[in-house]
């Protein structure tokens, strides 16, 4: 018995008002849809719940079950659509998601996570899970760690929520490229396979095309595409299935062409993703390699020192933030009855006291629950390798 299952994903970029061309793309997606052969679909940036409902009207007779994840402010942006029955449904929302304070970002504001569906195709089961982890935005990364735990917390929520399930598929913009920390956590953990190196160990071809900032794409950063054209690959569709079955990879790439069919635009600031998978039910159980162990030991340590390393900085920013928000608090105080009193004083008393205020809460509420975000992941992933440590758990 076989079981063809044809998965595309995609990070739709659609932020109402600033996304550009966002209504003409969002039509063309659910054009492009609605007669290409996906029977799982998941996307991301999916901001606006009338976009959703839009796809989902179009959709409903190829894929007529489909889910949104609600959460955070503006919603977690991440929905699935399916071929088959959508039998449950789950969101795990992540700890740390970002700064408050860094509007111009708006990830905290997404409360991202990670969503399962479990899908029913005739009497198996699939475990499909859309997500989209923390933005890099700069060389210095401010969020590595933020993203390091993201990365772990998925990578655990798939392996403790796989059983019962024959095929998992972990599919969306994980922000994150093949080799990075990140990437490393999410695949060996729950034994992830990237269907990229399977497809291009089988045909021969060389280096994948990235699937942001590509040469191929309207909304690409010129700068960085003159530096690296093929972009970066950091939009993934992994997969995991059943000792007792084997898969087959018969296609793997981005379906989409490069614009929008009569326009100038692409479907959005990232390539699409779609990977055919062919499941075969077999008797034969797989061993597993003993070699990930350690492997993955050497993720999980890295992960850990990069976690450290972010809760010293954590120290040192709060002590600056406090210090920082005394002292315009003390000056404040002591400048009582020195200011003249006309209107362009009261705006900057206005304007010190907000800032105070803001050094002050960042020095102690949000770096109470930053902290102790850290600690809960640190925590988690130093259990893990201490009680795998002396044990084959890969056996």
């Amino acid at each position: 018995m076989e079981l063809t299952l044809n998965v595309f994903t995609l990070n739709c970029w659609g932020i109402p008002v600033i996304s550009k061309n966002r209504k003409e793309r969002i039509e063309a997606i659910a054009d492009y849809l609605s007669k290409a052969p996906h029977n799982i679909v998941c996307l991301q940036e999916v901001w606006s719940e009338k976009d959703y409902l839009y796809l989902k009207e179009h959709l409903r007779i190829n894929l007529p079950f489909s889910h949104y994840f609600y959460s955070g402010v503006l919603g977690s942006g991440l929905c699935v659509f399916s071929k088959w029955l959508i039998q449950d449904v789950f969101f795990h929302q992540w700890p740390l998601n970002g700064y408050i304070h860094k509007i111009h970002h708006g990830d905290w504001f997404g409360g991202k996570g990670i969503g399962l569906c479990r899908i029913k195709c005739n009497d198996r089961l699939i475990n499909v899970y859309c997500t989209h982890l923390h933005a890099e935005y700069n060389v210095d990364d401010i969020y590595l760690a933020h993203r390091v735990l993201q990365a772990y917390s998925t990578a655990e929520f798939v392996n403790l929520t796989t059983p019962p399930a024959d095929v998992s598929i972990l599919a969306g913009d994980l922000n994150t490229a093949p080799g990075d920390i990140s990437f490393r956590l999410i695949s060996q953990l729950p034994s992830l396979v990237d269907p990229c190196i399977l497809s291009h160990c089988k045909d021969g071809a060389v280096k994948p095309a990235g699937t942001c900032d590509n040469i191929n794409n309207s909304y690409s950063d010129p700068e960085l595409v003159k530096t690296c054209p093929e972009g970066k690959r950091i939009d993934h569709i992994l997969f995991n299935v059943h000792p007792t079955l084997e898969a087959d990879v018969v296609n793997f790439g981005n379906p989409l062409e490069d614009r929008v069919p009569g326009k100038t635009f692409s479907y959005s600031d990232h390539n699409a993703v779609a990977l055919e998978l062919k499941v075969k039910f077999t008797e034969k159980l797989k061993q597993r390699q003993q070699s990930a162990e350690e492997r993955f030991q050497e993720t999980i340590d890295e992960a850990i020192k990069i976690c450290k390393e972010a809760t010293i900085a954590i120290t040192s920013t709060k002590k600056l933030f406090l210090t920082t928000g005394s002292l315009i608090f003390i000056f404040l105080l002591g400048s009582v009855g020195f200011w003249p009193n006309n209107l362009i004083s009261d705006v900057l008393k206005i304007i010190m006291t907000g800032i105070c205020m803001y050094y002050i809460t960042m020095g102690t509420l949000w770096n109470k629950i930053e902290m102790n975000s850290l600690k809960a992941g640190l925590s988690a992933m130093e259990n893990f390798r201490t009680s795998r440590r002396d044990v084959k758990w890969f056996d």
